[in-house]
C-alpha cells in the first residue's frame, strides 16, 4: 500500500510540525506535544515521521488497542516506505518491522532483545504515563536521536514532572478550550446520573 495523498494535517498539525522542524534542526533529542484528546497527535506524530524519514521507529503505548488504531494510522499514512508489526517476544520476526508498535510493560523486560540505537525515532503515547518504573527502564535504555512524547494531561497528581522527561522542550501545547475554539472539537456536555 502507498502512502495516502488524500491525509492532509489540520491546523494544529500545521503548527505543531513547524515547531517541530525548528526542534529537529536545533537537534533537540525530545520533545513534548501536550494536546487535547481529539486533536490528531498519532497522525501528527506520522506526519512529523514522514517529514524526518527515519530508519526505524518505535511506537510505545501501555493499550494493545491503542498500538493496533495508531499502526493503522500510520500505514494508512506512511503506506510502504515502513513495514509495521506488533512486538510479540515469541516472534522475533515481529522485532524486523522498521515501525514496531510496541506495549511498555512487554518490551520493558526483554530491553536486552535489542540494540538501544535500534530505533531512531522514537514516539510514546499518553507520555504522563512515563514516570512509571517500566517507561523509565524503556527510555534509560534507549538512546534515540528523537523522542516525542505526546499526551492530553501532562500534568500529574503524584507529582512527577513530566515536562522535565522531555527537558522542558514544548512541541505543541493545544488546551481543550484551544480545540473548541478552533472547530477541532465539537462541543460536548456531561450528565451525572444519581443512584
Amino acid at each position: 500500500m502507498s502512502s495516502s495523498p488524500d491525509i492532509r494535517p489540520n491546523a494544529m498539525q500545521k503548527s505543531a510540525l513547524e515547531a517541530l522542524s525548528v526542534l529537529h534542526r536545533r537537534r533537540e533529542p525530545r520533545a513534548l506535544l501536550a494536546s487535547a484528546t481529539g486533536t490528531g497527535k498519532t497522525y501528527l506524530s506520522a506526519f512529523d515521521v514522514q517529514v524526518v524519514g527515519p530508519a526505524r521507529i518505535l511506537f510505545l503505548a501501555h493499550r494493545k488497542r491503542i498500538l493496533s488504531a495508531s499502526m493503522k494510522s500510520y500505514s494508512r499514512l506512511l503506506g510502504d516506505d515502513y513495514s509495521y508489526g506488533l512486538y510479540d517476544p515469541a516472534d522475533p520476526d515481529a522485532e524486523d518491522a522498521t515501525c514496531l508498535f510496541a506495549m511498555c510493560s512487554t518490551i520493558c523486560m526483554h530491553l536486552d532483545d535489542f540494540d538501544p540505537r535500534a530505533f531512531d525515532y522514537i514516539v510514546i503515547d499518553e507520555a504522563h504515563r512515563a514516570g512509571a518504573s517500566s517507561y523509565q527502564a524503556i527510555l534509560n535504555y534507549f538512546k534515540p536521536s528523537f523522542m516525542l512524547g505526546m499526551t492530553a494531561t501532562p500534568s500529574r497528581t503524584d507529582g512527577y514532572d513530566v515536562f522535565a522527561l522531555f527537558n522542558h522542550v514544548i512541541a505543541c501545547q493545544i488546551t481543550l478550550q484551544d480545540a473548541l475554539e478552533n472547530d477541532m472539537l465539537v462541543l460536548f456536555h456531561y450528565f451525572g446520573i444519581r443512584e
